[in-house]
């Protein structure tokens, strides 16, 4: 790396080149976009899905189909490169990136992917009909927000069928995470094509897959939605109305020396890499932040690690300066304390062990979530799920360099190291079933994608001017300006490149198991026309059952939940034809009893565990010849079988829904008083700081006297009820 001097590019004339030019390179970034959409799509239709083994969907998509995605990318890298925005373009080729990335397996694929997302179907359809929840069935019924909400809005506008919704809500999830993450980005300062490419990374980056139907998703806008308002209308005062970057005073800047560089360039005073906040009323600003209580309460209710992320990353701009609401990140607190303690004791007081098993195994969480979940057993999936570590690693290298390169330009960009930092906290909560890594992962992409952007496009050339950058520093060849970006794009153009083809391998690495045939979905309809009472369905495991979380990896209970009651077998890898513990477990069932297998269920058991591929077929063929067996509905893709004379106990009866199973406790009574007076409180004491100049906050005193008892009185009501409650 080496310094050196150079003229103040902001005060040179830029030299508009002819419009001839710019408009034919317009019209060929056009081009490229239509032709790679229809190189992408076309050979699509002989894609054969039967053929995917363990590296996933890339395995069958055509080699046109591959070089039409790298044409997509050049297209948007040549848009980056021309001497203005064109936005329409750089907006139509973001929707063909969102489509071709996120849309390309629900379009070959008849009904919608991943087996979870069914489950979603199953909790909103149980809500539909019964009109309330039940924890005992399942612990996410402690937090029915997003369910309640999608049964709400389907039988407003009289959709029963829930299966397209399903099947398409990736791509539209997806889209919607763009709204407010482009509010974020238009108030950085940073060129045009650092927001862009960020926004294009944004969508390229998220392999994770979350945005399926799901409280995560959900929870996961409105998250965007907060941190979107807190960082353009709350920002602290005198960050945005004064200059941050103040200048050395003599004596330091005397100094010299590799030392003093570097301690200059981490420590010394640099410039916000924030615009001014826009200008807003006290009573805009009083509607907003009434928004962001409502953000905190319908978050907590919908997903049970967004609210955590949303009120650390707030406390984390408060603690740097980049958000004058102090007393946000305590309402938020409070929020998600209560909830916890209040409305979901009937999952956590029976299981207090797993709920908190977690906390603290921060290295415990780490090893589960990362190396843990690599294949022993597939070298073509451990190849998958290495690369999704690669591919995360070096998105947060790569992040954290733009992060140094923007601090060597004098930037000081502390609301993106704030959203990148505050993610790995999770780490010291529950593993999540081993996927607390992708989650973290999900929720640090908004600031590693810009951060990467920053890399590539560290000028803050384009936005007003805050310095004179007289001092340049460059790291090898990336060099940008307003005449030599060229580089710069050729060097993003080959990253991007390799992320697209690594979106494809890793996002549907797992799709020889994860998608879902129609026959999976029949095999489950099939159970529920055939008896009245109670499902025991008996599935196949290789090992141990833990290996898929307790249940099968099939489209399960995706309507009538209550109804079910799943039971494993351990699979005698030794003889596929043994079915005696099948008989057995059937007979245990009763006269609901059910032997489930689908072919997707087959291939994870042989990828994850290591099951041999043959053994799948022989236990159907010895399912089907055992006289004692009578097959009530088979073809290629799944299988359901019974007993032919099942005993008629046990018979259980339906569970009724049990609500969210509340409890009371000495204190209790207290609590619920307590409580909606310290939110008024503390929620009065944020409106009131929004009307008081920077001199007069002394009058929230009073308001802060008030709280404190009540804060008090709310943390002891919540721990009596952890100590009492069992």
């Amino acid at each position: 790396m080496t310094v050196r001097q150079e003229p103040d590019e902001q005060a040179r004339p830029v030299p508009r080149p002819p419009e001839a030019a710019d408009r034919k390179a317009t019209l060929a970034a056009a081009a490229l976009l239509v032709f790679g959409t229809a190189l992408f799509w076309t050979p699509l239709r002989r894609v054969d899905l039967d053929a995917i083994n363990g590296f996933g969907l890339i395995s069958v998509l055509p080699g046109a189909s591959l070089v039409g995605a790298a044409v997509i990318v050049g297209s948007f890298m040549l848009t980056l490169a021309l001497p203005r925005p064109h936005r329409v373009l750089l907006v139509a080729q973001i929707l063909v990136l969102i489509a071709t990335l996120h849309g390309v397996a629900q379009a070959l694929e008849p009904e919608a992917r991943f087996p979870t997302a069914w489950q979603t179907a199953g909790f909103i359809e149980y809500i539909e009909r019964t009109h309330t929840v039940s924890w005992d069935l399942d612990a996410r019924f402690s937090t029915p927000g997003f369910f309640a909400f999608v049964a709400f809005v389907l039988k407003a506008v009289g959709q029963h069928n829930i299966s397209p919704v399903l099947k398409w809500a990736p791509p539209l999830t997806d889209l919607m995470y763009l709204v407010p993450y482009m509010l974020i980005l238009r108030v950085l300062r940073a060129t045009w094509r650092a927001k862009w490419f960020a926004a294009w990374l944004f969508i390229a980056a998220n392999w994770v897959g979350q945005d399926y139907l799901s409280p995560q998703a959900f929870a996961y806008l409105l998250y965007l939605y907060f941190v979107a308002i807190l960082v353009n209308w709350f920002r602290h005062h005198d960050e945005t109305t004064q200059r941050a970057g103040r200048r050395r005073s003599p004596e330091t800047a005397q100094r010299s020396g590799g030392l003093w560089r570097v301690y200059n360039w981490l420590f010394g005073p640099k410039d916000p890499g924030e615009l001014p906040a826009p200008s807003a009323t006290v009573r805009d600003r009083t509607i907003l932040l009434c928004l962001l209580f409502v953000l905190i309460l319908v978050g907590t209710a919908a997903h049970q690690l967004t609210p955590f992320l949303m009120t650390a990353s707030c406390a984390g701009l408060v603690l740097v300066r980049r958000c004058s609401l102090r007393g946000l990140p305590f309402i938020a607190g409070v929020v998600y304390a209560a909830w916890v303690s209040f409305m979901t004791v009937g999952y956590w007081s029976s299981r207090k062990g797993e709920l908190f098993g977690g906390l603290g195994n921060v290295f415990q969480n780490v090893q589960q979530s990362t190396g843990g979940r690599i294949s022993q057993t597939s070298p073509q999936t451990a190849d998958v799920q290495q690369l999704r570590i690669i591919i995360a690693v070096v998105v947060v290298g790569l992040a954290v360099m733009g992060l140094l390169r923007r601090r060597a330009r004098g930037i000081d960009d502390r609301v993106a190291l704030v959203l990148l930092l505050v993610p790995f906290s999770s780490f010291g909560l529950q593993n999540y079933g081993g996927e607390i890594a992708l989650r973290i992962y999900f929720f640090m992409l908004p600031a590693a994608c810009l951060l990467v952007a920053y890399l590539f496009f560290p000028a803050p050339f384009d936005a007003p001017r805050v310095r004179d950058p007289r001092v340049r520093v460059r790291l090898g060849w990336l060099r940008t300006g307003s005449r030599r970006h060229w580089p710069s794009v050729a060097a993003a153009s080959v990253f991007a490149l390799l992320l697209v083809g690594g979106f494809l391998t890793v996002r549907y690495g797992n799709e020889r198991y994860e998608q879902v045939r129609p026959s999976d979905v029949r095999a489950f309809d099939v159970m529920t026309q055939r008896t009245k009472g109670v499902i025991g369905v008996v599935w196949m495991s290789a090992d141990n059952p833990d290996l898929v979380g307790g249940t099968p990896v099939m489209p399960w209970s995706y309507r009538e939940f209550e109804r079910f009651n799943y039971t494993p077998v351990i699979a005698n890898r030794s003889d596929p034809a043994d079915l005696s513990e099948i008989i057995q477990r059937l007979r245990e069932q009763g006269p609901g009893g059910f032997f489930v297998t689908t072919r997707s269920h087959e291939d994870f058991q042989v990828l994850t565990a290591g099951l041999s591929t043959d053994f799948a077929p022989k236990m159907r063929a010895a399912l089907a010849a055992d006289p004692r067996i009578e097959t009530v509905y088979a073809d290629r893709d799944a299988a359901v079988y019974r007993l032919r004379q099942p005993p008629s106990e046990p018979n259980p009866p339906v569970p009724k829904p049990s609500g969210l199973g509340l409890r009371s406790s000495p204190w209790t009574p207290a609590g619920l008083i307590y409580l909606p007076v310290l939110l008024g409180v503390l929620l009065a004491r944020e409106l009131r700081r929004l009307r008081l100049a920077p001199g007069e906050l002394w009058r929230l005193r009073p308001l802060t006297v008030l709280a404190i008892p009540l804060f008090l009185s709310v943390v002891a009501v919540i721990v009596e009820r952890f100590l009492v409650i069992s």
